[in-house]
């Protein structure tokens, strides 16, 4: 597909057989293309900042600029829903493995966790300084247990997932920490991105063999 300047596509995301993907932006476009390139369906006026492409591979969750997450079915039988109702912005959202929960950033709000199936708000997590910037979080740590996230503070924030207070405060950045990520295959192990223009990778001071070289 091509990229018009009558679009403005700034999010994406693959199925998770990895044969189709949607994209879409705040302008109010929306595909579900295929890997080459074709445009095989689209909602018109849908203007969304976040997407995740269910493990069905036919349900999309859009986060959008009416402050909502919701729910797409792009095949038959074709219909959305909406899932999440927030009362500020949501600027980023993920969710976990079980596709249960998911956690928001919200505009001058901080982070709130969410259960998707129920439709309702769970926990509010303190601390984490939340303004206008786009500051991703994510689940993580033994059976995704714990939660990270950036903040504004130039902080990584980490709580338990059933705790509003966080468990730690991660000093080194010196800007907006806007990007977390654990690593999926030794839990201890964290990554932030910031605008100091550094990623730090956060530990313990030894960390097993296997971490770094796991496929031997």
């Amino acid at each position: 597909m091509s990229h018009s300047p009558e679009d403005s596509l700034t999010c994406a995301a693959f199925s998770q057989d990895g044969t189709r993907f949607v994209t879409g932006g705040v302008r109010g476009q929306f595909y579900l293309c295929d890997i080459d390139g074709t445009i095989h369906d689209t909602w018109d006026g849908v203007r969304v900042n976040g997407l995740y492409f269910k493990s069905d591979n036919r349900t999309v969750l859009a986060a959008d600029t009416h402050h909502r997450i919701r729910s797409y079915a792009f095949d038959a039988p074709r219909g959305d829903q909406t899932i999440v109702q927030e009362q500020h912005a949501i600027m980023t959202f993920s969710v976990n493995s079980s596709e249960r929960l998911a956690l928001l950033n919200i505009s001058q709000q901080g982070l709130h966790l969410w259960d998707l199936q129920d439709r309702c708000l769970v926990r509010r997590f303190q601390g984490v300084t939340q303004g206008n910037y786009t500051i991703y979080s994510t689940f993580g740590g033994i059976h995704e247990s714990f939660v990270a996230s950036g903040s504004e503070d130039n902080k990584v924030y980490i709580w338990h997932i059933k705790r509003e207070e966080p468990l730690a405060r991660l000093v080194g950045h010196t800007r907006t920490v806007n990007c977390v990520s654990w690593n999926p295959v030794y839990p201890a192990l964290l990554a932030s991105a910031s605008d100091d223009g550094t990623v730090r990778l956060w530990g313990p001071k030894n960390i097993p063999q296997h971490a770094t070289n796991s496929g031997n």
